[in-house]
């Protein structure tokens, strides 16, 4: 069926769905905090923010070295690894049996969205022509829009009429596909100068970025006038 579409669609189908499934994570979970300290017995608010902060981290540390990966390694191929790792996380997640365990499963998860989003939008921009890439460009503000304003709708609602893993259970069939459909249908590109990998940009810029999102975390509990808020944010920009 899908062989009919021109390949440029089905590009920007999997990015869309699997970019929609990645920003959703970043706001689902946010409504599940109350039941997640419920679930896992745990007192202090500082440790069950660590579900959401842990994973952030993880995005901004893996996202400065996706776009190198898909250069040297191939779009296809990281984009893949990428979905896996994300889906897999997912299911992790759904297992937890304490909130330590979450904590470094959504570490995980963090790995894979993180890679995934930048690759994606790549993938889709090197499948459309040049005329075309404004079409393309609207059509990647669907679920950049759409997901984190969906994220706590979901979440409520799963929380509400289901249970708690299922706002990690959501994400595995929409991975599935996208791997599947990707394995089969998606061509691989790689650029045959993919630049010198540079060790000591990917660490400032991967630590500057966590040290910024760990500010930005921390205020939300502690304001901005936090000393140690103010120090990590400051580090992070510097």
């Amino acid at each position: 069926m899908l062989g009919r579409v021109p390949n440029k669609y089905i590009v920007a189908l999997v990015g869309v769905f699997s970019i929609f499934m990645e920003l959703l994570d970043t706001t689902i979970v946010n409504v599940a905090i109350p039941t997640l300290a419920r679930e896992f017995d745990v007192g202090t608010a500082s440790t069950i923010q660590w579900i959401i902060t842990g994973y952030l981290l993880s995005l901004a540390v893996f996202i400065p070295v996706s776009g190198w990966a898909g250069d040297r390694f191939g779009t296809k191929r990281v984009f893949m690894f990428a979905v896996a790792t994300f889906t897999l996380a997912s299911l992790l997640c759904a297992l937890a049996w304490n909130v330590e365990s979450l904590i470094a499963f959504r570490v995980v998860q963090g790995v894979g969205g993180g890679m995934l989003s930048p690759v994606a939008f790549a993938m889709v921009w090197r499948a459309f022509p040049p005329e075309e890439r404004s079409r393309a460009a609207g059509i990647m503000v669907v679920p950049a829009a759409a997901a984190p304003a969906s994220g706590p709708i979901v979440g409520g609602l799963l929380i509400e009429y289901a249970t708690w893993e299922w706002i990690f259970l959501v994400n595995v069939p929409i991975g599935v596909v996208a791997l599947i459909i990707t394995a089969l249908y998606i061509r691989e590109h790689r650029e045959e100068q993919a630049g010198r990998f540079d060790p000591y940009g990917f660490v400032l810029s991967a630590a500057g970025l966590a040290l910024v999102m760990y500010a930005l975390a921390r205020a939300g509990e502690e304001g901005f006038d936090d000393q140690r808020v103010i120090a990590t944010g400051l580090a992070g920009i510097a």
